[in-house]
Formats: C-alpha cells, structure tokens, sequence
C-alpha cells in the first residue's frame, strides 16, 4: 500500500515521484526508465528553452491550451529547472538559438538526477511492471499488475502519448483516463515531418534554408504561418519550422517557402553575359539546389543571364517567393517527437492537475492534450506539470522556495 502511485517513470513521472516525497511507487513497463529522454535532442536532451516562462505560453498551440499549461509552467518554470540540475551536479547551457542543454551533452545525465532524487527521497521506481487494469475500491486506487496488486491512495498518469512507441509511449494510459470516464481527444502525431507528393528535391537533402517564412494553405487559403528554419530531406521537409507547423498540416495541404524575400531579387542578377547560375550567386542558393529548381522549371543553367526571357524571369521570381509543396503525409508515430490530443484539458483542474471527475486522480506530461513546439517546450512542461501533480497531491512541497512553487492565474 501507497500513499501515491505514478504510472510512467519519463520525466513528468520521475517529477512527479519526486515531488509527491513520501511512500510513493513510480512504474515502468520497460526494463530502463526514461527511454524517450534519452533519445530527446539525438541523446543530447534539449531539457528546456530560455527567455522568460511568458513566452512559453505561445508554444503549446492555441489559446486554450497556453491557458491551460501556464500554473504548471509558473510554479516550476525553465530557471528552477536549470537550478535543480546544476545544484545536482549538472549545469545546463543555453545555446544561441535559445536551446538549454546540459552542459555535458549526455541526456542520461539528466535521467539520473532525476533517478537519483527520486531514491533519496524515499520513492521506489518498479520496472518490467506492466499495469492490466486500474479501478478505485473505497476511496482508493487498486492497480493490476503482472506482477501483483498495488494498493495506492492517490495515482498520477504519467504514461506518455503514442510518439516513439518502441520506448514504451504505446497509449495505455488513455484506456485507463477512459475507464474512469475521462474523454480522449483522438491522438495524432505532433512535431512530424512532411512526406511530400512528387517531391523533386531527394537529392537536395541536407540543405537548410535559415529563417525563411512558411506558409500553410488549404483550398488556396493561408490558414498558418511560421517564421524558422526548413531542412531538405530525401522525402519531403523538416526542421523546426515544418515540425512546429505539423499539428495544422493534413494530407493534400500546400507548403509554401519564401526562400527570397527581397522583390526583384532575381531582375537585379540576371545583367550581363555571365551564365544564370553564376549571375544568381549573390542569392546564396546552395548550388545543388538550383540546378534542381532551374532543371523543374525548364530553364538552361548555362543559358546568359541577359537572355533569359522575361517568362522565364517571373517564372524564377515566382517560384523562389512561392516555392510549393503538397503534402502527401506527415511522419508516423516512429517518427514525430510527441503526441496531439490526450486526456481533455477541461476534465482537470489546471491549478492542481487533479481530475475533476474522480477525486484523487492526477495527470501530467503527454498524455495530457498539451503538446508544445520543438525546442525544449515538451521537456519543461514534462517536469513542471510533474512537479505540479506531485506537489499538490502531498502535505509536503518540494523544498524549493515557494515563490517557485507559486499558483498562477
């Protein structure tokens, strides 16, 4: 018998462990914990953002949702997570794209302060221990396991959405949420890449475009924009502008890049009898890329650049400030870094991560709806709604300054 249980023992589980303090079990389907974490920023574990805990907000896709996440992100914010890592011997370091790592670049370093935590304060992690059924008898929690029944007066989900099912994010803690009448919203894949249909460009993987702007259209209508980066891939596009975009992208819309912004870019180049891939070079195109476009359009690379027909020249204008893409598919759950949809924000209370509808059921972390933008977002909101779960289901707080625990409105 438990005074807490945590199912899930990812970030936003092994947080919430810590902060509930007192005779708490965290469980673990898998044989090692945290195994999405450790694969978090290619096993460099992009723990959370900089800048102040206000332009978190913006990140988590709309207004409901920012609405939402923000008492878990205020009482536990990016500089107490900096803080409570480097106190343990792991300093973080900010990036000049705003990106907090830990210093050492090694993402186990991060799973084992929180391992290493969660045992001084008493709290026991169970692994290889896969949970058949939970239901509450008497005002408290009996779970099923392969391994036995535990008993527990309040229980935290914390099992993860669907992303990188391999790491043990199967889904399992919606049909538990469901069994206690909570609604789902149907989950799909977040922060994915974008298969593109007939896509000409395979040869140009590798190549990034720097803060270029990326509009979404549907039926011929923007329905998005976003300002970032764009990588070539040898099936369609990534990078953190096409990744964040993802959860507004469905089959068959059109990405657009302006990968030159400036009017009359190219009018300015194409003087004088150099040819047309020497006359574009001050656009700083990658030279494969070019070839590529020029090749797409019908239009000779070797050709004057004083004889380009004007046809030709809006052509190229056009296509460099519209360049499109249609949208076969987004990547599938193997490959998307999180999870949309999950349990319905409105059937838990924000301040406390309590469900409103059974008294002594928790969530946080991903099998919440509350997916943010690459860039450390989904770390941060991992470990403070964890903390948050913890914390309010204990007598005790985690010993931190209140002021870092603060409820916010």
């Amino acid at each position: 018998m438990f005074n807490a249980l945590v199912i899930g023992a990812g970030p936003a589980g092994l947080a919430a462990g810590i902060a509930a303090q007192r005779n708490v079990c965290v469980l673990e389907r898998r044989s090692v914990p945290g195994r999405k974490l450790l694969l978090s920023g290619s096993g460099q574990c992009n723990v959370t953002h900089g800048g102040t805990i206000a332009n978190f907000l913006a990140r988590y896709g709309n207004e409901k949702k920012s609405r939402f996440v923000k008492p878990a992100l205020f009482a536990f914010d990016n500089q107490a997570v900096c803080r409570f890592f480097a106190q343990r011997g792991v300093p973080l370091a900010e990036r000049e794209d705003g990106k907090i790592f830990p210093q050492s670049l090694n993402s186990r370093d991060i799973l084992n302060v929180l391992l290493t935590e969660l045992e001084k304060r008493g709290g026991i992690l169970q692994t290889e221990t896969q949970v058949e059924f939970v239901k509450k008898v008497n005002k408290r929690f009996v779970v099923q396991t392969n391994r036995g029944t535990i008993d527990a007066a309040k229980l935290i989900l914390a099992t993860g959405g669907r992303s990188y099912p391999a790491t043990g994010s199967d889904g399992s803690g919606y049909k538990i949420a469901e069994s206690f009448g909570h609604r789902i919203v149907p989950p799909k894949p977040a922060l994915s890449p974008a298969y593109i249909r007939d896509y000409a460009f395979a040869d140009c993987a590798g190549i990034a475009f720097r803060k270029i702007e990326v509009n979404l259209l549907r039926n011929e209508k923007r329905i998005a924009t976003q300002q970032g980066d764009v990588l070539l891939t040898h099936f369609g596009l990534s990078g953190p502008a096409i990744i964040d975009s993802s959860r507004s992208i469905e089959q068959g819309d059109v990405v657009q890049l302006t990968i030159c912004r400036e009017k009359d870019a190219v009018q300015k180049c194409l003087t004088g009898k150099r040819t047309l891939k020497n006359a574009l070079q001050p656009l700083h195109l990658p030279e494969q890329f070019l070839k590529r476009l020029l090749e797409q359009q019908n239009i000779s690379a070797e050709q004057s650049a004083s004889e380009v027909s004007r046809s030709d020249r809006q052509k190229l204008e056009q296509t460099l400030s519209h360049l499109r893409f249609t949208v076969e598919r987004l990547g599938d759950w193997n490959e998307s870094m999180t999870t949309a949809g999950g349990v319905a924000l409105e059937e838990v209370n924000r301040q406390t991560l309590q469900s409103r509808l059974v008294e002594g059921l928790f969530f946080c972390g991903e099998v919440l709806d509350a997916d943010g933008d690459s860039g450390g977002y989904n770390i941060q909101f991992a470990l403070s709604s964890g903390f948050l779960a913890g914390s309010s289901l204990s007598s005790l707080f985690f010993p931190f300054p209140l002021s870092l625990l603060r409820r916010s409105s």
